[in-house]
């Protein structure tokens, strides 16, 4: 069954006649005729009865013409579906992010985003971002939000974010939060129970490659997978952790805890939105790379 055929068929339908049929559809009159007739055998029926003036619907016909009129119709909405897709108006972003920047970045880009495409739907999924660069690399996400991408990976790109160092987080009530300035050293960090999270966290093993660069070695009081465990654990003044500001939702900063700069380190770490070089990246997707960079871009 051919789509030139279901074509033919309702031409001829609607004018009951092959001839004026034919001519309608740009094609010789037995042309017409015989695909058809090719047509009726594949289906096993008869859809026209013929005569001499003029071809009519069978019941057969009538009953397969309501389908294939439908099935036309779903087409011109696909094409019409499609249309809109290359417009980047419309469509599904596969977004992979961190669980920190779920909760701190993703509800500061979605309202400005949703505004400006309110017809592209956003699919997030969290984890860490060593699978999401596995996910990338295999075509399974659009688009990834990540942190400290140490990438060497030929397919990936890579787009930084913005950067930031590495501080100290206490209780608000904690007395290295009364200091002033708000800064503290090593030496001081070193003498605090310390609050870490488990050594496959990508903060984890920042924070160990700043102390080893410093001949510093650390012996953690607590360390816990869960980044909500460990804010908690700090909240309650038992200890303090290494954190990074972006980890961290912009109404949990100073009323529970508070974030203190570390004298003795310089280091800067990335925050990073990445892709896949090698496969086709969407028109929303790509909305979605420049609204980040505009929104994020310093002034």
């Amino acid at each position: 069954m051919e789509l030139r055929q279901l074509t033919y068929f309702l031409t001829a339908a609607q004018t009951q006649n092959f001839r004026k049929a034919a001519e309608i559809c740009l094609v010789a009159q037995p042309a017409l005729s015989r695909q058809i007739a090719a047509l009726e055998a594949e289906l096993g029926i008869e859809l026209f009865r013929r005569t001499k003036q003029r071809v009519v619907l069978t019941a057969a016909g009538q009953e397969f013409a309501t389908y294939v009129r439908e099935a036309f119709d779903q087409l011109q909405q696909g094409q019409q579906a499609m249309a809109r897709l290359q417009d980047g108006e419309h469509g599904i972003i596969q977004i992979g992010s961190i669980e920190p920047l779920t909760t701190a970045l993703l509800p500061t880009i979605f309202p400005i985003f949703h505004q400006r495409y309110p017809h592209i739907q956003l699919k997030v999924r969290v984890s860490r971002t060593d699978e999401l660069l596995a996910l990338i690399e295999h075509g399974e996400l659009d688009l990834g939000l990540i942190f400290n991408p140490s990438v060497h990976s030929e397919v990936i790109v890579v787009k930084e974010l913005f950067r930031q160092p590495l501080q100290v987080m206490v209780a608000s009530n904690h007395p290295l939060a009364q200091q002033k300035p708000a800064m503290v050293s090593l030496a001081q960090i070193s003498s605090e129970p310390l609050f870490l999270l488990g050594e496959n966290s990508r903060l984890r093993r920042a924070v160990e490659k700043v102390l080893a660069a410093q001949n510093i070695s650390i012996q953690p009081l607590v360390e816990i997978e869960s980044l909500a465990g460990l804010k908690e654990l700090v909240r309650q003044g038992r200890g303090i952790t290494f954190m990074l500001p972006a980890l961290l939702s912009t109404s949990e900063i100073g009323r529970e805890v508070v974030l203190l700069s570390i004298a003795d380190v310089t280091e800067e770490f990335i925050f990073a939105l990445v892709y896949h070089r090698l496969r086709h990246v969407s028109q929303p997707a790509r909305h979605f790379i420049n609204t980040t960079m505009d929104i994020l871009r310093p002034d």
